[in-house]
């Protein structure tokens, strides 16, 4: 519209926009028609009824209030201060005009929401929405834009130079930004989408209706759009020839769109059509030509297709399309206006691109405040107010649920639904039938007359039925039993109707669409089978089951008495998956199975009245002589052959197939041998199976050799030879770790097999070798002298330190040290010692410099001490297996201030009442292996000890106690998971244990020390790190590890006294720890002078004989104890 105008129009233009008004007033007759016939009978009044309620709500707020705040004296640009209601009456016949005509826009704005919202938005609900439109929505966003038409500032965004002609933002973006936020909020009508299904179309109430408001609108349009001249001009026809063109445009693109998608002319694509045409053009229609309009009509249409189409697929309800037609229609007009127009006839000083940014600006800006307050509003009157109709009323209707408006139909189906509810077939419905619901009742009573009979005639069937029939709800609740069911179960179907089906049937689940055969014992205590077959139906929305009774008891004798029959052909049909051969009693073949044929080369043709030993051929597997076949055995002594022997079958192709093989004789019911069966299968699979089993039993999978468990076995029986001179040798690989550590596992795999085919290159045939593990080889030569031995084992070194292993770039020089032991009668061994003694000698070469030989001598002075160890290792087991381990515990004291009391678990070993210190066995333990197998007893009795200990309330609160686990323990993960569990199953308070771990141990495996670290201290345990300072790296891993305390190395604690060094040391550590906050303990104080200076040095703890020596644990329990740990 024109920003401004004369105040003084002259009276034909006062006609002309009068007239316009009337036109627009004749949109709301369009509004009423389209709505009411779109949707569904049962809801057109309340429809029509909401749009003759927004028009006058509309007006009437217009007119007090939303017409000044559009079109009054401008504050800023932002809202109208003039022109209220009450200063209408003084204001000039062209104001009271220009009032006439916009109260008409806001009528329209109003009433695009009620289309959308139809047929689920109360009626109170929407005139509430319908009165803010007209109150604050659209007059506020229309001051912005057409602010200042009766003189006086523009709106701020129309001095911008926003262009809207005659609404299609102002009015129809209005509406359309309303309208999505109410279907947003209400939600889609009942029924209208289902998971899994296309949406829903629900028939409309009267398409022609829809079709007839659709013309009434474009009349409208004409003065919607020409009256927006407010002027008479030589505009005004091409202002009307660009509506209707438009409108076509939308017509036809809706049209063709809707021949594309759905295959037919949709009538509500081309309604919508011709409304997104209309309101398209709405915008420009002022400074368009012809074409232009027609082109954005028919774009409009398309884009309220494709509009229409995506609203449902994201399941959103606009009942009439309201959102594409006026919503998407209106942006589009609006943004394509720059681009469209005549800039001459536009006048707005503006480029094309300029003019577009300020449309973009108003359509933003638009939907900001359009959709934003009547989202808020929405929410807001939810909370005083339902939006939305009940369920009960969305499904009777809004016609009679809101405004009471009974018809004929309504009154039909309330008779339908109490005769559903009655049930009783004999009512019949008043018809009138001079109307066309009166036909529908008529039609009805002949059907209900109709079933009436057909169910006479069904209650007759069953009851005359000798089968007995049985219905019962999805529940199982009984329905209905005739006289047939009350013979076959012996019962009254008044004692069971309305009770569980379970009852009549306990014990079976009757499932529909099966058969289900069922025993009982009858009241003459005779057995007799019945049979029901379930099926499942529904009776109106109710689920029901039947079940055809009979009785199968005949006929379950006379199946009995054909299986006796049958037991012939099931001996065999049992072994079908076999070879099967059957024969007469002449021994002459009568049957060859799929099988048999396989293994025998004979087809059934081939083989019948054949001789079964020409057929069936036998040889013994040594020595391939014949076997006597077992299906003459059968018929010669009339008894059963089962073979367990393997044997071999000839084949017609003179292959051989080793077989198992049964044979039986075949009797008649009165006990004649009618001849015999022979069932066999082939073995060859089996045999292949167990020969492989047996060779990965006794082999390395790695490497092909003998494992140590076949080595064993094979040594243990030369020892047991009295004659001959063997050689047993022991290899230990060098630099192995190297190897696996650079390049991983599969390089280090890889090696040990090319490792393992060197050795065989070096073996006779007669010789022996095997993998014991990891990189520990065993090479056994039998029946060889020392001299011989020697060479070969000098010639495998050689062999070995020569070769070069390449992986990935990598080249590695390998070694081997071999030990070496004479077997013989002169020096007898047992197993265990001859694997012992290997075992050092190879200990020997490489303590000697690694990559040499040793021969074992029996007086080896340089085995001595390795035989002092191996003499360790059956009192460490023995240890073991007899519990004569023992605990003892020695205090650790504070220095400087109070703290817990702490002592740390020392292990003792008891041999013959002596106790022995555990600088005597450990490093035997630790070479053998024991050290994981003696940590786990330590832990068990220490954790059952303090366990005992805290259930009868003995233990000392806040008491420490450290226990101490080796690098061994430590790289075992069964240990470590072992070790959670069982602490996480003591259940000692946090704070009782203290793990104590050596420096090196916790450098050497430091991520994985870490992670344990961490999981058991949120179990409450503290760690200590033993042996602190001996390594050289010590404090450059000591912030990783997050240990509780230091335990300071003993060499440098026992002469802080005198050693400034060793002070220096001490001093270092403490302060490295202090920064940490990790507490330190001094180790082996055994004077008090070493004390006093620990205590001026601010040292936390000390440990040593001057403050406690070790003590039994079984010394400190309470009386109440009565099992300790041993």
């Amino acid at each position: 519209m024109p920003a401004t105008l004369d105040l003084h129009s002259s009276l034909l233009d006062t006609l002309w926009v009068l007239w316009a008004a009337v036109l627009v007033f004749v949109m709301q007759a369009g509004f009423l028609c389209l709505e009411a016939g779109t949707t569904r009978t049962k809801n057109a009044i309340n429809v029509a009824m909401k749009n003759v309620a927004d028009f006058a709500i509309a007006v009437s707020v217009f007119w007090l209030v939303g017409f000044g705040i559009m079109f009054g004296d401008s504050h800023h640009g932002l809202i109208g201060t003039t022109l209220f209601g009450w200063q209408l009456e003084a204001s000039s016949s062209w104001v009271i005009t220009i009032f006439i005509f916009q109260a008409m826009f806001c009528a329209t704005a109003a009433t695009i929401v009620s289309g959308a919202v139809a047929e689920r938005m109360p009626f109170l609900a929407y005139t509430w929405t319908a009165l803010w439109i007209a109150l604050l929505i659209y007059p506020v966003f229309g001051h912005w834009t057409w602010g200042g038409l009766l003189g006086g500032s523009e709106g701020w965004l129309g001095s911008l130079g926003f262009v809207d002609f005659a609404g299609s933002t102002v009015v129809h973006s209005v509406g359309g930004w309303v309208a999505l936020a109410a279907v947003l909020c209400i939600g889609p009508r009942s029924g209208r989408f289902n998971h899994g299904k296309p949406p829903t179309a629900f028939p409309s109430g009267n398409l022609p209706l829809a079709m007839l408001g659709a013309l009434f609108m474009i009349l409208g349009w004409f003065g919607f759009n020409g009256g927006s001249t407010l002027a008479v001009t030589a505009q005004i026809p091409g202002i009307i020839a660009n509506t209707v063109l438009g409108a076509v445009g939308g017509i036809l693109s809706g049209m063709l769109m809707g021949l594309r998608t759905r295959r037919y002319a949709d009538v509500m694509y081309a309604i919508n059509g011709a409304i997104a045409g209309l309101v398209a053009v709405t915008a420009s229609a002022h400074v368009i030509s012809l074409s232009a309009a027609f082109g954005l009509g028919a774009v409009s249409g398309v884009l309220m297709v494709l509009t229409s189409e995506w609203l449902l697929s994201k399941h959103i309800d606009d009942a009439v399309s309201a959102i594409p037609s006026h919503l998407v229609a209106g942006i589009w007009g609006t943004l394509a206006l720059p681009w469209v127009a005549d800039l001459t006839l536009l006048d707005s000083g503006l480029s094309r691109s300029a003019q577009f940014g300020v449309q973009l600006m108003g359509v933003v800006v638009c939907g900001i405040w359009s959709f934003g307050s009547a989202w808020l509003l929405f929410r807001i009157t939810r909370r005083f107010l339902p939006i939305r109709v009940s369920p009960q009323a969305e499904k009777i209707g809004l016609n009679l649920a809101e405004h009471g408006a009974n018809n004929e139909l309504n009154q039909l189906l309330e008779h339908m639904r109490q005769h559903e509810q009655q049930g009783d077939m004999r009512q019949r419905i008043d018809a009138d039938p001079f109307t066309e619901v009166g036909e529908i009742a008529a039609s009805y009573n002949r059907v209900t007359t109709a079933l009436e009979r057909a169910v006479g005639h069904t209650r007759v069937m069953l009851r005359n039925l000798r089968d007995g029939v049985i219905t019962w709800q999805a529940d199982g609740t009984l329905t209905s039993l005739n006289p047939g069911a009350e013979q076959l179960f012996e019962v009254e179907a008044l004692q069971f109707i309305g009770q569980p089906v379970s009852q009549l049937l306990p014990g079976h689940t009757l499932t529909p669409g099966a058969r289900h055969e069922i025993k009982r014992r009858c009241a003459d205590m005779q057995v007799r089978y019945l049979e029901i077959q379930v099926s499942e139906g529904a009776t109106g929305s109710v689920s029901e089951r039947s079940g055809m009774v009979r009785d199968i008891t005949e006929r379950k004798q006379l199946q009995e008495q054909l299986n006796r029959e049958r037991d012939l052909a099931r001996t065999t049909l049992a072994s079908i998956g076999d070879g099967v051969i059957t024969c007469d009693a002449s021994g002459n073949v009568t049957f060859i199975n799929a099988e048999a044929k396989r293994l025998t080369g004979w087809t059934l043709e081939e083989a019948i009245n054949k001789p079964i030993y020409a057929v069936y051929q036998l040889l013994e597997e040594a020595s391939g002589e014949p076997l006597s076949n077992p299906a003459r055995q059968v018929l010669t002594q009339l008894t059963p052959v089962h073979s367990t022997e393997h044997c071999l079958l000839a084949n017609r192709d003179h292959t051989h197939t080793p077989i198992q093989h049964s044979a039986s004789p075949i009797r008649s019911r009165s006990g004649i041998t009618l001849g015999a069966v022979v069932v066999f299968q082939d073995v060859s699979l089996t045999r292949q199976l167990t020969e492989q089993l047996n060779y990965q039993v006794s082999h390395d999978n790695l490497t092909d050799l003998l494992n140590r468990r076949a080595f064993e076995s094979a040594l243990s029986a030369l020892l047991n030879r009295d004659d001959g001179h063997h050689v047993l040798c022991y290899l230990d690989l060098d630099q192995f770790k190297i190897v696996n550590d650079t390049c991983g596992h599969l390089a280090g795999d890889e090696l040990l097999r090319q490792l393992a085919l060197k050795l065989k290159d070096h073996v006779r045939s007669s010789d022996i070798a095997a993998r014991l593990g990891g990189d520990e080889f065993a090479l056994l030569l039998p029946d060889c002298g020392i001299e011989r031995a020697l060479t070969i084992a000098e010639a495998l070194r050689c062999d070995i330190e020569q070769y070069r292993f390449v992986w990935q770039g990598h080249n590695f020089g390998i070694g081997v040290s071999i030990g070496l032991v004479e077997l013989n009668a002169a020096h007898p061994m047992q197993l265990s010692q001859a694997l012992h003694a290997s075992d050092a000698a190879c200990y020997a070469a490489k303590e000697a410099g690694r990559n040499r030989i040793h021969h074992y001598q029996p007086d080896d002075h340089s085995l001595l001490e390795k035989h002092g160890e191996l003499q360790w290792v059956q009192r460490l087991q023995y240890g073991l297996d007899n519990d004569t381990f023992r605990l003892f515990a020695q205090p650790i004291t504070a220095v400087c201030a109070a703290g817990p009391g702490y002592r740390e678990i020392l292990l003792r070993l008891e041999e013959h009442g002596q106790v022995i210190t555990p600088g005597s066995f450990l490093p035997a333990a630790e070479r053998y292996h024991f050290m994981e197998r003696i940590d786990r007893w330590v832990i068990r009795n220490t954790l059952a000890w303090l366990g005992d200990q805290n259930r009868h309330a003995t233990l000392p609160s806040h008491s420490l106690w450290g226990i101490n686990l080796s690098g061994a323990s430590l790289s075992d993960a069964d240990f470590c998971h072992d070790l959670i569990t069982q602490v996480a199953m003591a259940g000692l308070p946090h704070g009782t244990l203290c793990f104590e771990i050596t420096e090196s141990t916790a450098i050497a495996q430091l991520s994985h020390v870490s992670e344990l670290i961490v999981t058991l201290k949120d179990y409450g345990c503290r760690f200590a790190l033993d042996d602190f300072g001996t390594g050289l790296s010590s404090f450059s891993y000591l912030k990783q590890l997050p240990v509780d305390y230091l335990k300071i190395d003993g060499n440098f604690i026992r002469n802080v006294d005198m050693d400034p060094i060793d002070r220096a040391m001490v001093e270092a550590i403490h302060a490295v720890g202090k920064a940490l906050g990790i507490e330190t303990i001094a180790e082996f104080v055994e004077t008090q002078a070493t004390l006093d200076t620990l205590y001026h040095m601010g040292i936390d703890y000390a440990q040593g004989n001057l403050l406690g020596r070790p003590e039994p644990l079984t010394h400190m329990a309470g009386h109440r104890i009565k099992v300790m740990p041993r």
